[in-house]
């Protein structure tokens, strides 16, 4: 798979999502470190990358050069000056990954300047911990290069394919998920703190109880609907916690908020971006 390219995988962008991915990549995948070489724009950052993970440096001209696989992991505004840096050392054997939100891969085909293979990723932080989430939609990518990538990202978490026009979405199921669920947790984490639980015990309450639901849905054959009617007892503690989500129009909130994360995927999308650089 790697041919005659010194490093499987060369990340761009240290931060967040890029410690995530090569966390996972080496954690759960095996990616050895030396395999996968990274950098950043912020030089402390890629010191601190490269010396958590004893993962290699390079410019970004040479890691493009020396990568079979380029992972672009910067924010979608510092798209274009990166293409600008990088698109000269770009060849016939790069193959692109893309994890920036609301970029399209015709965008990246076009900024590039060449008609490359692109990946398009939207992994979750989770990937990190080998429970990720990869929606995932390609373009001139072969079938034994696409088999070979999920093949590793396989054992990261869960990959799953989505049409173009529904990344924007999975987006904000995939990428942006575990805000919102960190966000219910810290909300339980507070009363349970208050309630004179150690942070230990509300920590490990959490863990598990998020855990195990996620295993039942996982494991059980039922919908999310008759999992939850399983754990309600008529005039029972979850009836009434759960008609005061009703009365508070839970549900309302959590469409609003996925359709907000959406949108905001769809803002910085490519004609998004060109429209800013043209007011600019």
């Amino acid at each position: 798979m790697i041919g005659k390219k010194k490093f499987t995988f060369g990340i761009i962008g240290c931060g967040n999502i890029g410690n995530a991915i090569a966390s996972g990549l080496i954690k759960y995948a095996s990616i050895p470190p030396e395999k996968i070489c990274a950098n950043d724009t912020d030089k402390s950052k890629a010191k601190d990358f490269s010396k958590k993970f004893g993962i290699q440096l390079l410019d970004n001209t040479k890691l493009v050069k020396n990568s079979r696989f380029t992972i672009i992991a910067v924010k979608p505004k510092d798209i274009p000056e990166l293409f600008q840096n990088i698109s000269s050392s770009i060849d016939s054997d790069s193959i692109l990954i893309s994890v920036a939100a609301g970029v399209t891969i015709d965008s990246i085909k076009k900024m590039s300047g060449k008609n490359i293979p692109v990946i398009r990723f939207m992994p979750n932080i989770c990937i990190g911990y080998g429970k990720g989430l990869v929606g995932y939609c390609s373009k001139g990518v072969s079938r034994k290069t696409m088999d070979d990538v999920l093949t590793i990202f396989s054992k990261t978490g869960f990959c799953f394919r989505v049409k173009e026009s529904d990344m924007f979405f999975a987006t904000a199921v995939a990428g942006s998920g575990p805000g919102f669920l960190f966000y219910l947790a810290e909300i339980i984490y507070d009363t349970l703190r208050k309630r004179g639980f150690s942070k230990k015990v509300a920590i490990k309450l959490l863990a598990y109880l998020f855990e195990g639901t996620g295993i039942m849905l996982e494991k059980s054959s039922e919908s999310p609907l008759l999992l939850k009617e399983k754990v309600c007892s008529p005039g029972g503690t979850t009836l009434a916690g759960l008609s005061k989500m009703s009365e508070r129009n839970f549900s309302e909130i959590i469409n609003a908020a996925l359709q907000a994360a959406e949108e905001r995927a769809f803002e910085l999308s490519e004609q998004k971006l060109k429209k800013r650089r043209y007011h600019e």
